[in-house]
């Protein structure tokens, strides 16, 4: 399972708990509102950077993946 979530500012598609295979990829797109930019993407609690959308692959264990954003 991967638990993908967005702070105020913005979203993240698809959200919520996200059931997988064992071995499948699922990418998840990151989406600011108007008037927002998205300041981190942090995957496992490791920051990716700004990112619009990043992919899990070859997927073996439960990861987390959430969205931070900021005004503009």
């Amino acid at each position: 399972m991967i638990t993908a979530s967005a702070d105020t500012g913005g979203s993240i598609t698809p959200a919520g708990s996200v059931m997988v295979t064992r071995g499948e990829e699922k990418e998840f797109t990151i989406t600011p509102a108007d008037g927002y930019r998205i300041a981190d993407v942090k995957v496992d609690d490791i920051s990716v950077g700004p990112v619009e959308t990043f992919s899990f692959n070859d997927i073996t264990t439960d990861h987390t993946i959430s969205a931070v954003f900021s005004t503009d």
